[in-house]
């Protein structure tokens, strides 16, 4: 009788990790030592940009395989685990299924499905740059990708310390952003509610997400206020100390399939 209950409960305690939503994890980089993990964070970004832009003007067949193989490509290189893709609610399928219903009988399926499709490419190419950039190698690539801009006069060193600052608290916000959803479910599921009910927990979400987010901005300028703007980023802007760009062979590569796969996007889409 032990034996069986010892099996029952890790069959139930098995079944229940299962059951587990993946949650959705932005901006957090896969720990790997891969080819693609050591190029540079500017490439990966222009890369992504690129490719985006070329499939966004030219979203045929040819170019959705195109960029298809580009990203199974990416995803092998890089060894991305399966796990890192979240749970997809049920929601989500039943709203692409009414959409999918509603433009077949339309007549629009082909272009409702291929805009699926491009959809679903850009959001892995720009989950592809996130799971293998990290944060601080972003924010070191900020000034280098906007330097052409000092041309036109812009204000180009006021907007890297905005991003590196944005950047560098996304980890802080998460997790006071993951505190707070825990908390929420210690409380306990409530019944079935009004829809009047639902909008006032989504209220109290967001007031409380708003208060958090309140209370980093108020800690983050009394520590600028003491140490000043330029400790938001390594070295800052202009700083003489920044060690020079030095390009590998795994930039190279990257650069020549990007501009190849955007050419044939360009000219076979």
């Amino acid at each position: 009788m032990s034996r069986t209950r010892t099996r029952t409960r890790t069959r139930t305690r098995t079944r229940t990790r299962t059951r587990q939503r993946r949650p959705i994890i932005l901006l957090r980089p896969v720990p790997r030592e891969t080819p693609l993990h050591r190029v540079w964070a500017g490439t990966k970004v222009l890369s992504a940009a690129a490719l985006s832009v070329a499939a966004s003007f030219a979203p045929s067949w040819t170019g959705l395989g195109i960029l298809l193989s580009v990203l199974v490509v990416g995803v092998l290189v890089a060894r991305i685990p399966r796990g890192v893709v979240p749970t997809i609610p049920w929601w989500v399928f039943a709203v692409l299924a009414v959409g999918l219903v509603l433009n077949a009988a339309g007549g629009g399926l082909t272009a409702y499905v291929r805009t699926m499709l491009l959809g679903v490419g850009l959001l892995v190419l720009a989950s592809l740059v996130g799971w293998t950039t990290r944060l601080s190698d972003l924010v070191d690539a900020l000034p280098v990708l906007f330097a052409p801009l000092r041309l036109l006069r812009l204000p180009v060193d006021e907007w890297v310390t905005v991003c590196a600052l944005a950047l560098r608290m996304l980890p802080t916000v998460r997790a006071e952003m993951r505190v707070l959803f825990a908390a929420r479910k210690v409380r306990g599921r409530p019944g079935i509610r009004t829809p009047a009910g639902w909008w006032q927990e989504v209220a109290d979400s967001v007031g409380a997400v708003v208060s958090v987010s309140m209370r980093q901005v108020r800690d983050l300028g009394d520590a600028l206020a003491v140490r000043g703007p330029r400790s938001a980023t390594r070295r800052g802007p202009r700083s003489a100390i920044r060690p020079p760009l030095r390009l590998r062979l795994g930039d190279v590569l990257t650069v020549l399939v990007v501009a190849g796969a955007c050419t044939a996007i360009t000219v076979w889409g």
